[in-house]
């Protein structure tokens, strides 16, 4: 009884981890994007750069999170020419695009698992780990 009770308390805790790191990943990519929708002082100017602004908002150590995070920023003229992309997985490109250009952020997260059973339960991306994915569409701001 005493095993059982231990791993229904170690899934539920988990599960509440991972819960928690989807709305810090997806709070991380909306306050990365925004510098870029606002074209700021402090703005991305290539993929790396952006990378490590996300994983400043998500905090820990910054090697590991550069290792489990792939990004993709891309510019489009159009939301129905967007629409496409958007499912994809990011592809490491970065365009920040200009006033009035729509963009579209992709963000995946690699999360390392605990419990082998939710591993089975959850869309892996490896043995142990699972995707966590944020999208993010926005248009430019008419800056300059």
């Amino acid at each position: 009884m005493a095993p059982l009770l231990f791993f229904g308390l170690l899934s539920l805790l988990e599960i509440s981890m991972l819960a928690m790191m989807t709305s810090g990943l997806d709070n991380a990519v909306l306050e990365a994007s925004r510098r870029i929708r606002t074209n700021r002082d402090d703005v991305a100017t290539s993929a790396a750069a952006f990378k490590d602004q996300i994983c400043d908002q998500l905090g820990g150590d910054l090697v590991s999170c550069r290792s489990r995070v792939a990004i993709g920023v891309q510019r489009f003229s159009k939301f129905i020419d967007a629409g496409s992309v958007a499912t994809s997985p990011p592809d490491g490109s970065f365009n920040a695009g200009h006033a009035g250009d729509i963009i579209i952020v992709k963000v995946d997260y690699q999360w390392p698992l605990m419990t082998p059973f939710l591993a089975t339960a959850f869309g892996r991306s490896g043995p142990m780990s699972v995707t966590l994915g944020s999208r993010l569409a926005f248009k430019n701001e008419p800056y300059q």
